[in-house]
């Protein structure tokens, strides 16, 4: 009876793609793993078909994903567009195929414009960081009903019919800045605001939502005096921060819970105030505050591996029909101070 990519990837433990990329000497399987899968392959005596092969080769090669990131004057991005490169170079000898779209801010209209950009060059996927609003929701539905399917990173949204998610557990990252606000005051009355990003970002509003219930438990001496959207604008946050700090003369510390961290940064060094900020993600401007003592931790949430994952998931569903084990699928957080980096 002839052997097949299905019966050697269950003798295995693992999918018929890593067993096909095994056998081809494809990238992204760790040699013990491909030295497994060829003995296996060789002692049922596996022999492939080349034309079989062939037409694996033509599926491939019509394969084109597209990628879609509000992440203009956003330097979080700049890892995560790493990993999501990384990850199509990984898969670049199936003749996959991409095309990259970023935007800034969110405007729900000039999403929904560049994913019907993608669909005219014929996407079979797109890997996407959504705006929370019912147009885009309806609109990744519509894609699936035109079976394009999208996979979202570092933020989502709610009753869509995307295929997975892949960034960190939103609630929980506040609960993790909340406790280090906690930790970091006097244990008597204490004033923070929080600089937050926009409503239409899932992400940031369930953080801040950690945020405030975990103070309100926990921490019950720790007022948030304000909570303030910058729409991930330095310009605006700049503006925002200064005009905080001028009228709210008392405030012991800001939580930055999403971007415009540079421009909110400035407008606390400008003031002289010495205030504990928190905030999030790894930036070059966090990492200069967290050294010199601007900032007393940062919440961490592996950029580079929202993008790496969100993109392989993707692929692999479209080259082999892989399903994900998870819809959620979440990175894990960390927190990082001077003396960690």
């Amino acid at each position: 009876m002839k052997v097949t990519i299905k019966q050697i990837a269950e003798l295995a433990g693992v999918s018929r793609g890593t067993v096909d990329r095994a056998l081809n000497n494809r990238p992204g399987v760790k040699a013990e793993v491909q030295d497994r899968i060829k003995k296996i392959a060789s002692d049922l005596g596996y022999k492939p078909n080349p034309a079989a092969k062939a037409l694996a080769d033509n599926r491939y090669n019509t394969k084109k994903i597209g990628v879609i990131l509000n992440s203009d004057g956003n330097p979080f991005y700049e890892e995560v567009l790493h990993g999501v490169r990384a990850a199509l170079n990984t898969f670049a000898e199936f003749g996959l195929k991409s095309s990259i779209k970023t935007m800034k801010g969110y405007d729900a209209d000039l999403q929904i414009k560049l994913i019907d950009q993608l669909v005219s060059e014929k996407v079979k996927g797109i890997v996407i960081t959504p705006i929370n609003t019912p147009e885009v929701v309806n609109k990744i539905n519509e894609l699936k009903n035109q079976k394009i399917e999208v996979v979202t990173i570092n933020s989502d949204v709610l009753d869509s019919a995307r295929l997975a998610y892949v960034g960190c557990r939103y609630k929980k990252s506040g609960t993790v800045a909340a406790g280090l606000m906690g930790m970091i005051s006097s244990g008597s009355n204490e004033r923070y605001a929080v600089i937050g990003s926009s409503e239409k970002n899932l992400a940031v509003e369930r953080r801040i939502q950690g945020i405030t219930e975990t103070i309100h438990q926990d921490f019950p001496w720790i007022e948030i005096t304000d909570i303030i959207q910058n729409e991930d604008s330095d310009t605006i946050s700049y503006t925002l921060v200064k005009e905080l700090l001028d009228s709210k003369q008392d405030l012991d510390g800001i939580c930055f819970a999403g971007a415009g961290n540079e421009g909110g940064m400035k407008a606390v060094l400008e003031s002289g105030k010495k205030l504990k900020i928190v905030a999030f993600d790894l930036t070059e401007v966090i990492r200069r505050g967290l050294k010199d003592g601007t900032v007393v931790a940062a919440v961490c949430q592996e950029p580079y591996k929202q993008g790496f994952e969100g993109t392989e998931i993707l692929v692999k569903y479209l080259l082999w029909n892989e399903k994900p084990k998870n819809e959620l699928n979440h990175t894990e957080l960390s927190i990082v101070t001077k003396y960690s980096i």
